[in-house]
């Protein structure tokens, strides 16, 4: 990803919080979902964008979490998925997906790089 100057990373930040700001954020086994959790809302500061509190959402189907999706009228934004600590945009309770158990999202963050 190319580096940006602050005008820049609040541009594109500001770009994502007003496309997909309440949006479904599909945790993905390849193409296969596995949960939808509903994003409430999302805020950005300084080029990081946060989303709000995520509730919990029941699992569909068992496998393990590769990829998310955010979606919001017909646009697609695919993330990265992994566990605290893994710098990935979307943080889980766990990767592993049982059907009928609970789908955590611990946190949203996507950052835009500093120039």
């Amino acid at each position: 990803m190319p580096s940006l100057n602050t005008a820049a990373r609040n541009h594109m930040a500001d770009a994502i919080v007003s496309g997909w700001g309440t949006s479904s954020l599909v945790i993905l086994a390849g193409a296969t979902a596995l949960a939808t959790h509903s994003v409430p809302s999302m805020s950005n500061s300084g080029g990081v964008v946060t989303a709000g509190a995520i509730s919990d959402d029941t699992i569909d189907t068992t496998g393990t979490a590769t990829s998310a999706t955010l979606t919001q009228a017909g646009r697609t934004l695919t993330l990265s998925v992994g566990l605290a600590g893994s710098g990935a945009e979307v943080i889980l309770s766990s990767l592993s997906y049982v059907a009928g158990g609970t789908s955590s999202i611990t946190s949203l963050t996507i950052t835009y790089p500093a120039s």
